[in-house]
């Protein structure tokens, strides 16, 4: 009777032992999906900063290009002789002293993307990496419990050979 209740114990310590097995790979598949989700985000984070720096870049070139333009109108005027437009001053002065690309609408525009998608991009990398950590401690968790079903179930397995030896029949 008694080997069969240990044989019962040990099958089930072996079944919960697999299920929760089961579940610590479920568990790294997951960390391994929130790892390669979040590579992937910093690629598209890094992709779109590469992005608003070139725009930005463009824009500053095309500024200079203007001011180049405009330096250019000022001095043929200036050579020739001829009278000077108050309205190309005016323009010339406010983009060479108007604290350039940033200060212009449009790198105002592309500054404050800019810190939205940090602001953004950093509470999503946070909270990924929240997630990891939850289920890094659910699989420690579940580590120590295998290890504790592992012992039990060796410890059933050490007193049902134990029933054996004493059940067996022992002739003189």
């Amino acid at each position: 009777m008694g080997y069969a209740i240990f044989t019962a114990r040990k099958l089930m310590l072996t079944n919960r032992i697999n299920q929760i097995n089961f579940r610590i790979m479920q568990l790294s598949q997951q960390q391994q999906t929130l790892a390669d989700n979040a590579a992937k985000m910093e690629r598209a984070i890094a992709n779109t900063k590469n992005l608003f720096n070139n725009i930005g870049n463009a824009i500053a070139m095309s500024q200079q290009q203007a001011s180049q333009a405009l330096q250019y109108q000022l001095m043929s005027n200036l050579q020739s002789g001829q009278s000077i437009d108050p309205s190309v001053i005016g323009q010339l002065g406010s983009l060479l002293g108007g604290g350039g690309m940033m200060s212009s609408p449009a790198g105002l525009a592309l500054n404050i993307m800019n810190q939205t998608l940090d602001l953004t991009s950093q509470n999503q990398l946070r909270q990924i990496k929240e997630m990891e950590n939850q289920i890094e401690l659910e699989r420690k968790n579940l580590e120590t419990q295998v290890k504790a079903m592992t012992a039990e179930r060796e410890a059933v397995e050490k007193a049902e050979d134990k029933e054996i030896q004493n059940s067996a029949p022992k002739f003189a």
